[in-house]
């Protein structure tokens, strides 16, 4: 019998690896600045009706939750949210219901992925017992922090408390050049969305939803790289 030799696999070496997922990063960011460049254009007006249905924490539980199972990834609802608190858009304490029904969304993934097993049982009992102890982790963690949060407020006021303290009391606010490095990238796409001529809510939506897709896809593919 002749020995049959199979050409070796390419690995992409680390240092470019690294590099690839710096450049990710730099695209993810500018997914999150077309999102808050897009609720500007929307108007405060829209901002208003598009957030007062969270002002809940059980409602802000309950997006979180759906916002999560749409798009399969806790990470892109919680960069969303995010977005959302720095441009002022949605305060910390409003914030911090949304992020835990993320962490509850994001329990229906491995779910689906234990169903995958369904054809072997003895496969599928394994997959779906350790599917099963991630849901009620995240599930037990919500029902014991979600009611001390609603009233003591105390994971938001450490969360202000610890951001506080990084920034410093110089008095001065650091300007960070990521701001201007994103700045061309999400002037483009305005300069894109505006050539189609449409009212200001519709170019805000479009590029919501593109700084959407540009998060979504960042972060699929930084997850496949790393």
């Amino acid at each position: 019998m002749s020995n049959v030799t199979s050409s070796p696999r390419y690995e992409i070496p680390s240092p470019l690896r690294s590099a690839f997922v710096v450049g990710l990063i730099y695209i993810f960011l500018v997914g999150v600045s077309s999102l808050e460049a897009g609720i500007k254009i929307m108007g405060e007006d829209t901002q208003e009706r598009l957030f007062s249905s969270v002002s809940n924490p059980i409602a802000g539980l309950c997006v979180g939750i759906l916002g999560t199972v749409l798009v399969q990834s806790s990470s892109a609802s919680t960069s969303v949210i995010v977005g959302l608190v720095a441009t002022n858009k949605l305060g910390v304490d409003a914030a911090v219901p949304m992020v835990m029904g993320a962490n509850i969304g994001t329990t229906v993934t491995n779910t689906l992925v234990s169903v995958g097993h369904g054809r072997q049982s003895e496969e599928f009992r394994r997959a779906f017992a350790a599917a099963t102890v991630h849901d009620f982790f995240n599930v037990l963690a919500v029902a014991l922090l979600l009611p001390l949060e609603i009233y003591t407020k105390a994971i938001s006021k450490t969360a202000t408390a610890i951001s506080e303290l990084l920034l410093g009391t110089g008095g001065t606010e650091w300007k960070s050049p990521v701001k201007a490095w994103v700045k061309g990238p999400v002037g483009f796409l305005k300069n894109l969305w505006e050539q189609v001529g449409v009212s200001d809510t519709i170019r805000g939506t479009l590029m919501v939803l593109t700084g959407l897709a540009i998060i979504l896809l960042a972060l699929a593919l930084i997850t496949k790289n790393m």
